[in-house]
C-alpha cells in the first residue's frame, strides 16, 4: 500500500508556532503528529510513503531522511490550496493508495475497515461539533450519497483509500478540474455520480486545525504550547486568572503568550479586545500585541511588575498614575468603532444562566438589579472592566494595563467599583482616590456611586468563580458582596 500526505500549508490558525515551524512538526506528546502518522502507517503495512511539503520545506528534510519517505516541495504553496498539491503527484495514485491530511494525529491504526476493490472514506464521527465539517450522507449500505458542507453531527472529513482501479481513472480525471485554490476534497465531491464511494466509521484522529482541538482532546497543555511557541523551549510562567500567561523568547524578543482557557468564548469575543487595542496604539496605556486565532502575543515589559499590596501604600504616587490611564482610556472615541455596550444588567443575566447558582434572596437580588439598571442608565464610555493587580503592572514610576479581554463600553462607576473592589481599597482610601478623581474631573463620583459598582461586580466575579470551578475565588467575592450589602445599607437603606 501507499500513502500520500498532504503538508504544504502555513498553517496559520496555529501561529505563533507555524511561523517558526510547519504545522506537522508540532509535537505532541514528545513526536511531532507527521512521525506519528507515519508510525501507525508503517505499523500497519504501508511501505511506500510520499509528503508534498511546501511551507517551511527544508524543516522536513531531516526527518525524510530519518523515516524514509519521498518528499515533494510544491512552491506555490502560499497562494494555492490542497487540490493544487495532490494534482502534483496525481500520477502516484495507484490501486490501494491512502490520502491524508497531515494535520491529523492519529491516535490508532485505521487499515483494519478498509474494504477490498472500493474507493472508501474511513470517517469520523462527531457529535453536535463546534465546528462545521463535510458530513457524509449514506444509505443503508453505507455508499455516500451527498456531502453536506456544513454538518455539525454525524460522519465527516476522514482519510481516503482508493482500492479500485477504474475509480482512480475518474477520480484522477475530477483531480485535474478542480480549481488549485479547492480542498482536494471536492474531486470526491465531484464525483460522486460517477464513483460509487462508500464510508466507514472508526474514531481514530484528532483534527489539530488550531490549538482549542488540542486542548479540547486533552493533547497538549498550555505550558506544550509555550515550550513550542519559544524559540528557545525556555518559559516562565507568569501570572493571571481567566487566561494561561508565560514569558516566552519570540524572533530574539522577550513575549508575553497567552493562552485562553477553554469555554471563555461563551463569556468575551477575543476579537471585542483585538478592536479595543487597535483603539489604544499609540497612548502608552498597554504592550504592543498581536493576535493569533486563540493565542495573544504581547512585548513583555521589561522591569515591569505585577501591582502590589505594598505599592498600593504610596497613594500619592499610585493613584495619580491609575487616574491619568483611565481617564486616557475613557476618552477614548469610539462612535465609529464596533465596540459592544455592556448592560449590568444583561451581564446578570448571562452570567446567572451559565451558572444556575443562587446567592442573593429574592429581596437582595431585586434591588442589586434596581441598582445594575440605574447603573445602566448613566453615560458609557470605554473601561477595561477587570481591573485588578495581574492587570496592573508597574515599574516603581509609570503604570501599565494590560488584558483587556473583557473590555468594552460600561459606566464609569462600574469600572472605579470594580478597580476598589479588587484592590481591595477600605472607605478611606476610595475617599481619597475620589478625592483625586474629581478634581478637574468632568464625571464627579461620590462613595455611593463607588459602592454600587463594587456590588455589582463583586455579584458577577462571585459567579465568575462557580462557572470555572475556582470555588475560592467565589467564596472571597461572595463575602466581599455581603460586606457590600451591609455597607451599601448603612449608606443607602439597602433593603427599603
Amino acid at each position: 500500500m501507499k500513502a500520500i500526505i498532504l503538508a504544504a500549508g502555513r498553517g496559520t490558525r496555529l501561529q505563533p508556532l507555524t511561523l517558526l515551524k510547519p504545522k506537522p512538526l508540532l509535537e505532541i506528546k514528545g513526536i511531532s503528529i507527521l512521525e506519528n502518522m507515519i508510525n501507525i502507517l508503517r505499523k500497519s503495512g504501508v511501505k511506500d510513503i510520499i509528503v508534498v511539503t511546501g511551507y517551511k520545506a527544508e524543516m522536513f528534510k531531516p526527518l525524510a531522511k530519518r523515516l524514509k519517505f519521498k518528499q515533494i516541495i510544491y512552491k506555490d504553496y502560499a497562494t494555492k490550496n490542497s487540490a493544487a498539491s495532490l494534482k502534483l503527484v496525481k500520477d502516484e495514485i495507484t490501486k490501494g493508495t491512502i490520502i491524508l491530511n497531515a494535520d491529523l494525529y492519529l491516535t490508532k491504526d485505521f487499515l483494519s475497515y478498509k474494504r477490498a476493490n472500493v474507493s472508501q472514506i474511513i470517517a469520523q464521527e462527531f457529535k453536535q461539533s463546534q465546528d462545521s465539517f463535510w458530513g457524509y450522507i449514506t444509505d443503508s449500505n453505507f455508499k455516500i450519497l451527498d456531502i453536506d458542507l456544513n454538518a455539525t453531527n454525524g460522519f465527516g472529513d476522514g482519510v481516503a483509500i482508493l482500492d479500485n482501479e477504474s475509480d482512480i481513472a475518474i477520480l484522477k480525471n475530477e483531480i485535474d478540474k478542480i480549481d488549485d485554490n479547492q480542498y482536494w476534497e471536492y474531486s470526491i465531491l465531484n464525483s460522486l455520480k460517477k464513483i460509487d464511494f462508500y464510508c466507514f466509521s472508526a474514531n481514530f484522529y484528532v483534527e489539530i486545525d488550531s490549538f482549542k482541538d488540542a486542548l479540547r482532546n486533552n493533547l497538549l497543555t498550555p505550558q506544550d504550547i509555550a515550550m513550542q511557541c519559544s524559540e528557545n523551549a525556555k518559559i516562565q510562567r507568569l501570572g493571571g486568572i481567566t487566561n494561561i500567561n508565560y514569558k516566552i523568547r519570540f524572533n530574539k524578543e522577550n513575549k508575553v503568550i497567552r493562552i485562553s482557557r477553554l469555554g471563555l468564548e461563551n463569556i468575551i469575543d477575543i476579537n471585542v479586545e483585538k478592536r479595543v487595542l487597535g483603539l489604544l496604539q499609540g497612548l502608552d496605556i498597554t504592550p504592543k500585541s498581536e493576535f493569533f486565532d486563540t493565542i495573544k502575543l504581547s512585548d513583555f515589559l521589561q522591569g515591569y511588575r505585577i501591582l502590589s499590596s505594598k505599592d498600593l501604600k504610596n497613594q500619592k504616587i499610585i493613584f495619580p498614575l491609575l487616574i491619568k490611564n483611565l481617564k486616557k482610556l475613557h476618552s477614548i472615541d469610539c462612535r465609529n468603532a464596533d465596540i459592544p455596550r455592556y448592560f449590568l444588567s444583561e451581564e446578570i443575566a448571562k452570567y446567572e444562566k451559565l451558572t444556575n447558582v443562587r446567592i442573593l434572596t429574592t429581596l437582595e437580588h431585586k434591588k442589586l438589579m434596581d441598582i445594575a439598571r440605574n447603573l445602566d442608565s448613566k453615560e458609557f464610555v470605554l473601561c477595561h472592566r477587570d481591573l485588578q493587580m495581574p492587570n496592573i503592572m508597574f515599574n516603581g514610576s509609570d503604570i501599565k494595563f494590560i488584558d483587556f479581554e473583557y473590555a468594552g463600553l460600561s459606566c464609569v462607576e462600574w469600572e472605579i467599583g470594580n478597580m476598589c473592589s479588587e484592590l481591595q481599597f477600605s472607605k478611606g482610601e476610595i475617599l481619597e482616590f475620589l478625592e483625586m478623581w474629581n478634581v478637574e474631573s468632568a464625571k464627579i463620583l461620590t462613595y455611593k456611586d463607588v459602592l454600587s459598582g463594587m456590588l455589582i461586580s463583586n455579584y458577577i466575579w462571585a459567579l465568575w468563580g462557580f462557572i470555572y470551578d475556582r470555588f475560592d475565588l467565589a467564596r472571597e467575592y461572595i463575602s466581599r458582596l455581603d460586606s457590600n450589602i451591609k455597607e451599601i445599607n448603612n449608606e443607602t437603606r439597602f433593603y427599603k
